[in-house]
């Protein structure tokens, strides 16, 4: 399957993101303070073994390890700035895409993925647009030339900032974009910590060119089934929900999430139903919630034909 089924697929069915990323790496021994980026080059194994884990699982989407690999977010760790941003996107590409030509289905797509810079526009911080857009658009520019299929742009916490992701994207490609936001439930509604609504962050996204767009992280899967509804009045455009396995609680100074694949998978379930198009995982989910939410795709998918 080509990267441009992605949206007629998404048209016409659910598809199933993967699920966490950094959660995977710290079980498999990434430490605090260490940058989970430089794993792309000095321990690609393990990129590697978390992408065909979620894809045994049944993922249908595998994104790249890439969230914190732009300029800015890089520069700040020691670490993070001796890295190269090219050859740890470009590099994060090819172990993808190696695990899913081993996987030997051909209907997966690559997402790249980026997240936010780590820093604030004014009043808060001194990010500049020009800045931020010169960051993502390096970043995009080393995903699109190694072969993604999708631009995932996650855990924006300002719609200021996603927007620039999201030109900086444009500016290079026309393949299929889905932004993210992460936001928190107020007694009013819900907000990213930056006070944009869904709302606000619908009229500003769909204009500049993104293909879908939702939310991921912050929230565990029973209040994003509240925030699924929240949005799916607003808009026709696909819509991509990724809650976290709950609420972590720190033990040791790492975080442990409670919540159980089942529990997930039947919350997940009530995400559709509320008009999600796209569904996955965010922090502390394993290929086991991928696993169980695609176990309840599946019947429900028979359930239906049966009829």
């Amino acid at each position: 399957m080509s990267r441009t089924d992605f949206l007629a697929t998404l048209q016409q069915r659910v598809i199933l993101f993967d699920g966490g990323m950094g959660s995977m790496l710290i079980a498999a021994g990434l430490g605090s303070g260490e940058t989970p980026e430089a794993w792309v080059l000095n321990r690609p194994e393990e990129i590697a073994w978390v992408h065909r884990a979620y894809l045994q699982a049944g993922a249908e989407v595998v994104t790249t390890a890439t969230f914190g690999a732009s300029r800015l977010k890089l520069a700040s760790s020691p670490e993070g700035r001796s890295l190269d941003v090219m050859a740890v996107n470009e590099r994060a590409v090819e172990i993808a895409r190696k695990a899913m030509e081993d996987d030997g289905i051909s209907t997966r797509f690559l997402a790249g993925d980026i997240g936010p810079s780590g820093q604030f526009f004014p009043p808060v911080g001194t990010l500049r647009a020009s800045d931020a857009r010169a960051s993502f658009r390096e970043q995009a520019q080393a995903l699109c030339n190694a072969g993604v299929d999708l631009f995932l742009i996650e855990t924006m916490y300002d719609l200021r900032e996603a927007l620039e992701a999201l030109r900086a994207v444009r500016e290079l490609s026309d393949l299929p974009v889905l932004v993210c936001l992460t936001f928190d439930q107020k007694p009013r509604g819900f907000f990213t910590i930056m006070g944009d609504t869904p709302g606000k962050a619908v009229n500003a996204l769909l204009p500049e060119g993104a293909s879908g767009l939702g939310a991921n992280c912050t929230l565990g899967s029973r209040t994003m089934i509240e925030l699924a509804g929240t949005f799916r009045p607003l808009t026709a455009a696909p819509l991509l929900f990724q809650p976290n396995a709950g609420q972590p609680v720190m033990e040791r100074e790492i975080p442990q999430y409670r919540q159980q694949a089942s529990e997930f998978a039947q919350d997940m379930m009530a995400i559709l139903q509320a008009g999600a198009n796209a569904i996955g995982g965010c922090c502390g989910t394993t290929p086991d919630f991928i696993r169980e939410t695609r176990k309840l795709l599946l019947a429900n998918s028979n359930s239906e034909g049966a009829r």
